[in-house]
């Protein structure tokens, strides 16, 4: 299917869709550009027409529907942050009284700890400032690209995001005084560039946006951690928001496969990854999932099990109608 984009009032074309979806991820063509398929009229957003449904071009695309991203939140999530809530209430009563029975002298406490946090805080930050890369337009542009294009269309405002050397496959987002940050690991960006492509890179990029997104950081829910004390609704809430963060991953990477790549580059490595059968490795946490050292030992982990993330990325998938 070949395609024309609307630019300047002129349209200029056909793409294909291969070639559109490189644009894309270069940061050079937006995913809301009008677009036409070639013998058409209908000027359409050119994210409909890059979707399995969009059809042949003898048939006139569907009309425009704008995404509800408040379906990317795990639908268990906000149930698990509710328990963890209940639970740090004994805990803030508690601390009221022993600030109320001390007079206050308890608070100064507080502000030690505060300080403390404060400190390491700014440690860490002059750490990451000078010795990591921060991504921007002139700076690693195509990876500040896929930024600027999964924070568009996630609607929200661009955190600073470091690329910094450490051979371990994993990234995080963090939030330091006001300002948000998102870091990435040489070792997770490297295996994915080395066999994989952009939109894989894009998955693990909307992976930690998505904790800035669902509000993880935000200090609502640093109240509500004051629950960790029970421990295993601490877990439970962490397992929920890692797996909103896997659908906003897949949202942001707009496929299927290019998110279910990502994870299996996590999981054997760049080498293999390309090479795993994805059907089977969902079967096999199927075929596992049950085993009772499985669910004993899910009680107890931060993050849901790689296959665990893989099955659930097919369901998320066919429930926000992503497609492959």
């Amino acid at each position: 299917m070949n395609i024309y984009l609307l630019k300047d009032g002129q349209p200029i074309g056909p793409f294909t869709s291969a070639e559109l979806q490189e644009k894309i991820y270069s940061g050079e063509v937006l995913r809301n550009a009008m677009a036409c398929v070639e013998g058409s009229s209908n000027w359409v957003s050119l994210e409909t027409l890059l979707t399995p449904a969009a059809g042949a071009a003898t048939a006139p695309p569907p009309p425009v529907i704008p995404f509800d991203t408040n379906r990317l939140r795990d639908p268990h999530e906000r149930t698990a942050l509710v328990w963890l809530y209940l639970a740090s209430l004994p805990v803030w009563i508690g601390i009221i009284l022993v600030v109320g029975f001390s007079y206050g002298i308890f608070l100064i406490y507080f502000l030690l700890y505060w300080l403390f946090v404060a400190f390491g805080q700014a440690w860490f930050a002059a750490h990451l400032k000078t010795n990591s890369i921060r991504v921007s337009a002139t700076q690693l542009p195509e990876v500040y690209a896929i930024v600027k294009n999964s924070c568009q269309r996630l609607g929200m405002a661009e955190p600073e995001v470091y690329v910094i050397q450490h051979n371990v496959w994993n990234s995080f987002a963090t939030r330091i005084f006001k300002q948000r940050m998102v870091v990435l690991f040489s070792g997770a960006v490297d295996s994915i560039l080395l066999k994989g492509d952009k939109q894989q890179l894009a998955w693990l990029v909307g992976h930690e946006l998505g904790h800035h997104w669902a509000g993880h950081l935000d200090k609502k829910q640093k109240l509500a951690k004051l629950g960790g004390w029970l421990i295993w609704v601490y877990l439970w809430h962490s397992r929920r928001a890692e797996l909103t963060c896997d659908r906003v991953g897949l949202y942001c990477a707009g496929s299927l496969s290019a998110s279910q790549l990502a994870l299996m580059n996590a999981t054997v490595g760049a080498q293999l990854a390309s090479q795993v059968n994805v059907a089977e490795a969902a079967a096999q946490w199927t075929r596992h999932s049950g085993e009772f050292f499985v669910k004993y030992r899910t009680l107890y982990a931060t993050h849901p099990h790689l296959l665990a993330r893989l099955n659930h990325l097919n369901s998320a998938a066919k429930e926000l109608g992503l497609g492959q």
